[in-house]
């Protein structure tokens, strides 16, 4: 089984202690990959700063649209885990929930699309966990806490239409509360093994 996941810095593993990428064993990739054993392939795809809707500035073209493709066309997939949507909170983004779950439906469609008349991989939807707005992310993040409960309903609303399996990250993970946006290595155990049940 190929699974792929495409997401964000807390995709990569970036560290809310040192903003280094945690190792393999203790980021959620990873621990996945040793959960599931010999015989599968896990994919991993994080790239901070990466964006459903923008191309941040200053950072090049990070947006999730246009990097998915490659991956797609690489090797067949069975699952792909969409674990996006925590950059789209950016204040100086101005997007509400909805403008962001509207491009998370365009790239699951762009996803159906590029499968169309084959086997359809799997899309399993992660949610973003609460935005604490604190430190050198307060001013970055202003108004994110509350937008990211929005987005999870908004991102399950998403994932009934399209026939996607929904995590709720708002409810099932915490960022570190001293940084504010990235996972301690728990977090991502715990994502994984919520991941088990559904790959």
């Amino acid at each position: 089984m190929n699974i792929l996941c495409f997401g964000d810095s807390n995709t990569f593993g970036t560290s809310p202690v040192d903003g280094k990428r945690l190792p393999a064993h203790e980021r959620w990739p990873g621990i996945l990959a040793e959960l599931l054993g010999t015989g599968h392939l896990v994919i991993e795809a994080g790239q901070p700063n990466r964006t459903l809707v923008n191309n941040p500035p200053f950072s090049g073209d990070k947006s999730g649209v246009k990097y998915l493709k490659p991956y797609l066309e690489a090797q067949p997939l069975d699952v792909i885990i969409i674990a996006l949507g925590t950059n789209d909170l950016k204040a100086r983004f101005a997007l509400s929930a909805i403008d962001i779950s509207k491009a998370l439906e365009e790239l699951i469609l762009a996803i159906k699309a590029f499968y169309h008349g084959n086997a359809q991989p799997k899309v399993i939807i992660l949610s973003p966990p609460k935005v604490h707005e604190v430190g050198s992310y307060k001013s970055i993040y202003a108004g994110a806490g509350i937008k990211a409960e929005q987005l999870s309903i908004e991102f399950k609303a998403v994932s009934e239409r399209q026939a996607c399996v929904f995590i709720d990250g708002f409810s099932l993970l915490a960022a570190c509360e001293s940084e504010g946006v990235h996972w301690p290595s728990e977090e991502h155990k715990r994502l994984a093994k919520q991941l088990l049940l559904f790959v």
